[in-house]
């Protein structure tokens, strides 16, 4: 075996359980069917290789089976998937070669006592990372955590036979990898997923036998008139707010209404925000987003006209303890695939685009927005207690910890799927 996409890593190298796999795979798919019986009492050897010049030269030793009629060795390379389809061995229409991360050649050769061939057909397989219920940073290098990868590979061992083409293509949808972090990871690791229904208005799933039916209307937005120093101007309490603003020339301000409804409990809500808005901030250019929440808790949260809450944003707030780790993958679902690689990568920082804090009631609660990889974690008493993936709408949810009030939430789950929040929009 040899991967020229990372020589030195250990992910790719097979285990004896994974190499007793191959031969059993084999036997079903290839030597039965040539009348070939596999000497069980032969331990099959595994050798890998270190350098990209090796492949192709392998010295075989035969001195302990001189005896055997026949000889089988099974070759399995992860190639570069420019350097596979720069040579034209197969044809596959762009778009897929994009989606395509890695390229593994399974070559099966027999040989007769005279050391002749007498058979070898290659597999080469396409590995395609899709998403799945994982969460964390994809990792491109490996394509797959090792457990998803070598089920891959016993996949494309079964596609030998006696007859067919000597190159044969498939393709593999493999679980794309995950970084190990100290952010989502400790919290979320075996955590039961809770898929979520998005495909109408609104986003519905099923929770503890219930049927949770939320939306989040669009918001409703009103320019505020600075200039108007009145007690008639509708907006006279915020105008202090806005003054203590530094360099507001350009700027403009508004109120932000955004109606929530909790369909299941028959229960509407609202936040009162209030936005800055900078017109000459390109968000692709500047670190300082263009639309900023005014400081402090002057945003309040309604239920139907009542006041109930408050809460303030903090952009990009500080957390420089936060950071992944790309030397260890995981599956992004459990712990148990944890696999340390042979690397030395920097590790990177994890970067909290805002948080969204406050109280309702008696209880507090903060809400953690990245971005990078489109997860809110949620907080109520300090205390992390669900997790929701997906940007504009969730795809799927955690929860970490039980939340007596149903009621609550479902509101801080509307609430961190509110318009406002879904900065540039």
């Amino acid at each position: 075996m040899y991967s020229s996409i990372q020589p030195e890593g250990k992910y790719w190298h097979p285990t004896s359980t994974h190499v007793q796999a191959f031969a059993s795979i084999l036997d079903t798919a290839l030597f039965n069917p040539l009348q070939l019986q596999r000497d069980t009492s032969f331990i099959t050897k595994i050798k890998i290789l270190n350098k990209p010049n090796q492949i192709g030269k392998i010295v075989i030793d035969w001195n302990q089976s001189q005896s055997s009629a026949f000889h089988a060795y099974l070759e399995i390379y992860e190639l570069q998937p420019e350097q596979t389809f720069s040579n034209s061995m197969v044809n596959v229409i762009i778009p897929k070669k994009d989606s395509i991360q890695s390229t593994w050649f399974l070559t099966c050769t027999i040989l007769d006592a005279t050391k002749k061939p007498v058979f070898q057909k290659t597999i080469l397989i396409g590995m395609i990372p899709i998403s799945n219920q994982g969460i964390g940073y994809p990792m491109n290098v490996p394509v797959s955590p090792p457990k998803s990868l070598f089920k891959a590979i016993q996949s494309g061992v079964s596609y030998f036979d006696k007859d067919g083409e000597e190159l044969a293509y498939i393709e593999a949808k493999v679980p794309i990898s995950f970084a190990w972090d100290n952010f989502t990871m400790p919290l979320l690791q075996a955590k039961p997923r809770i898929s979520v229904d998005t495909s109408k208005d609104f986003f519905q799933f099923i929770q503890n036998n219930s049927r949770i039916v939320l939306r989040t209307p669009t918001a409703m937005m009103q320019k505020i008139d600075t200039k108007n120093k009145t007690t008639n101007n509708p907006f006279f309490t915020i105008l202090p707010e806005i003054k203590k603003r530094t360099n507001t020339l350009f700027k403009e301000y508004y109120q932000a209404i955004q109606p929530l409804r909790n369909t299941s409990e028959n229960k509407d809500y609202s936040l009162e925000a209030y936005i800055e808005f900078n017109p000459f901030i390109d968000p692709e250019l500047r670190a300082t987003p263009p639309i900023r929440f005014l400081p402090d808790s002057i945003h309040k949260i309604y239920a139907d006209t009542n006041l109930i809450g408050r809460f303030k944003v903090v952009e990009l707030p500080v957390n420089t303890e936060l950071a992944f780790n790309s030397n260890k993958i995981y599956n992004g679902y459990d712990s148990n695939s944890m696999y340390t690689l042979n690397t030395n990568y920097p590790k990177g920082t994890i970067s909290i685009s805002k948080s969204v804090e406050g109280r309702i009631g008696k209880d507090t609660f903060k809400i953690l927005f990245n971005n990078d990889i489109d997860v809110k974690l949620i907080y109520l008493n300090n205390v992390a207690v669900m997790a929701a993936k997906g940007r504009n709408k969730p795809n799927y949810l955690i929860p970490i910890e039980q939340v007596n009030q149903h009621s609550m939430s479902a509101l801080l789950l509307l609430i961190a799927y509110s318009e406002i929040f879904q900065s540039p929009n």
